[in-house]
């Protein structure tokens, strides 16, 4: 039978096709065990975590010669050598007795005993292994596989860097589409976020108590009133009905949703119990994985008060959109979690916190009332958080001119980014012994930024200066602030590339109608329009990135054709989700154009009100050039002297 080509897999995932490489290239140190229905083989793996990726493509391999043989020759039967305590207890039995062994063999024919190298093979099963091979990852087939899955073409340095990942990790970081910048972030908040595991306790000096962090907004006020319900509860004062039963924090990575969970359980006074829905996934078996969260359950149940943190809660899945692999699976573990939630057994004491990085892949049955009953955002930080956040970690005060310094340079950068960066000043100022004040922060972040050249500034400044008089005329507000990077991260890998930031002051419109639409694209269009109108031609500095001004104004086009009723159709094509929006564009060559036609008519009309305007947009821009930054009463005092009349 002719080998089955690995693009044929109708689900490709990064991992199922780094594994099935790496086990390709193994299996041909030994290629009569291809042709054979009976054998003894050792393998090594080297990640446990990665086990289900591995015994897929070893099974793959070694059964497509025998399709027509019947089920007896589907693939091979799995032996792991793992200890007492790893030893899932369903149908995994470790091979530490020569009698077990013989009883392995005597039931299988075609047996693979698999090790780690924390449970090694034992001397026995070695004896009688017709072969041992490994199968190590290769960077070429890192790229081959983002080539095959996603159409993503790296660089050999990038694969390399791709190496230092487990299959799960790479799986995870690139699932759903994520693009390759995107993939990169995500990695790196994995590597720098800590092991979960459970915690007995979480008071340590290390953590601190919620009304001290900074930069979690509306999470940090839901969090102290269920401290204060907590202190309530405990007093006597109310019953647990009174007392919300979850919360769903949706945010970046580094934005602090890990830290948030320890804070908020010190501020409660309550336990932590950790549970990583990954790492139960990673156990590859429904049984398994069921008892591992059933087991979270129980032990916040007793040692209520706790707060039950669930990280990467979109793992879990959504029964609306799963795919054609492995469905049943899924929709086991999601209704075994809706009922620990929910069920017989009361959750008494016990507040459930989830995190996320996407709502739209989780199931809309567990935001309902009793469970997540609340989603709350967790935003990069602001300026004023960021102070925060970096003196918390620095410890050690710094002037308000070089702290602000700092702020203002650090703008889009998540809270573990800030860590990050405090931790670097701390270890130069011990390794150089000298004291940790703002002349040694200074050369330490300098290091990592370089500053914008003039023409770039210059640039930026127009752009920003676009948005400040497009939403003061068409939508009549004044920009509570607006200001410009004078300085660039010198590794721009995982920066967005932003020249500045207008900060528009939050409208509460309610229902909105069509003209809400139209302003709101043609303001983020005339940051584009600005740079034509006094440089002679736009850069891309409006495109590139998630969040720039053309994805909002894009999908802002098309949520008010698809599904607000206010455009030329009223039939109801989408939910305003962005994941929804972009796979309603992808797929529909017709409903791009209408989104098209918005975006280039709105430019237009951009365009002629800032023709009119280039007295406003010069003095706006200049003002940015000279100090940095703008507040609201100078953006308004500019605006108001630079009038046309």
């Amino acid at each position: 039978m002719k080998k089955r080509q690995l693009a044929d897999d109708p689900s490709p995932s990064i991992g199922k096709l780094v594994a099935r490489m790496a086990v390709r290239k193994a299996l041909r140190t030994v290629p009569e065990i291809r042709f054979r229905t009976a054998y003894v083989l050792g393998f090594k793996l080297p990640e446990l975590r990665d086990k289900q990726f591995f015994e897929t493509a070893l099974k793959n391999e070694l059964a497509c010669h025998f399709t027509n043989k019947g089920p007896r020759h589907f693939g091979p039967d799995f032996f792991y050598f793992l200890g007492r305590a790893d030893r899932p207890k369903n149908r995994r039995r470790g091979a530490d007795e020569a009698s077990q062994l013989l009883e392995e063999l005597d039931e299988n024919q075609q047996m693979i005993g698999v090790s780690t190298p924390e449970n090694p093979m034992t001397s026995q099963f070695k004896e009688i292994a017709e072969a041992i091979i490994e199968a190590p990852i290769e960077s070429r087939f890192i790229k081959a596989a983002l080539h095959i899955a996603h159409d993503i073409h790296i660089c050999d340095k990038t694969a390399e860097r791709l190496l230092s990942y487990t299959l799960s990790e790479l799986t995870l970081a690139f699932r759903g589409n994520r693009p390759l910048n995107a993939a990169l972030r995500f990695l790196e908040g994995l590597r720098g976020a800590s092991t979960l595991a459970q915690q007995e306790q979480n008071g340590s000096a290390d953590v601190r108590d919620l009304s001290q962090s900074h930069g979690y907004g509306k999470a940090k006020v839901w969090g102290l009133e269920l401290a204060q319900d907590f202190r309530d509860l405990k007093a006597g004062t109310i019953q647990w009905s009174d007392v919300d039963r979850g919360i769903l924090l949706r945010g970046d990575t580094g934005t602090g949703k890990t830290t948030f969970a320890k804070s908020l359980a010190k501020s409660c006074g309550a336990v932590l119990v950790e549970c990583s829905l990954t790492k139960s996934q990673a156990l590859g078996h429904l049984g398994d994985m069921l008892r591992g969260l059933n087991k979270a359950f129980k032990d916040a149940r007793s040692k209520a008060p706790s707060i039950l943190f669930f990280d990467e809660f979109d793992s879990i899945g959504n029964r609306e959109t799963l795919s054609r692999h492995a469905p049943e699976y899924a929709t086991q573990v999601i209704n075994g979690v809706l009922d620990l939630m929910d069920g017989l057994e009361s959750r008494e004491g016990v507040v459930i916190v989830a995190a996320c990085n996407r709502i739209d892949t989780i199931d809309s049955a567990f935001l309902r009332p009793g469970r997540l009953e609340r989603v709350v955002e967790l935003p990069l930080p602001d300026l004023e958080a960021r102070k925060g956040i970096f003196t918390q970690h620095l410890q050690a005060r710094l002037p308000d001119e070089d702290l602000q310094d700092v702020a203002e340079l650090t703008d889009g950068w998540s809270g573990a980014k800030l860590e990050g960066l405090a931790r670097e000043c701390r270890r130069a100022a011990r390794r150089s012994g000298k004291t940790l004040d703002s002349r040694l922060v200074r050369a330490v972040w300098m290091t990592k930024f370089d500053q914008v050249p003039a023409e770039t500034l210059e640039r930026s400044a127009v752009h920003e200066a676009g948005h400040v008089v497009a939403a003061f005329e068409m939508i009549g507000v004044v920009p509570t602030q607006a200001a410009l990077r004078k300085y660039q991260p010198i590794d721009r890998s995982d920066d967005a590339g932003s020249g500045g930031h207008v900060m528009l002051p939050e409208r509460n419109l309610g229902t909105r109608v069509q003209s809400d639409y139209l302003d709101e694209i043609a303001v983020l269009l005339a940051g584009q329009v600005a740079e034509t109108l006094l440089l002679g031609e736009p850069s891309d500095g409006a495109g590139l990135a998630r969040g720039s001004d053309l994805e909002r104004a894009t999908y802002l086009a098309a949520s008010l054709i698809a599904s607000s009723g206010l455009g030329r159709h009223l039939t109801f094509r989408s939910e305003i989700s962005v994941p929804a929006i972009r796979r309603l564009i992808d797929s529909d060559r017709a409903f791009e154009r209408d989104c098209d036609l918005i975006l280039q008519s709105q430019k237009r009309r951009s365009t002629a009100l800032l023709r009119t305007k280039k007295r406003q947009l010069r003095a706006i821009s200049d003002s940015l050039l000279r100090s940095n930054i703008l507040s609201a009463e100078q953006i308004s005092e500019i605006l108001n002297s630079n009038q046309v009349r």
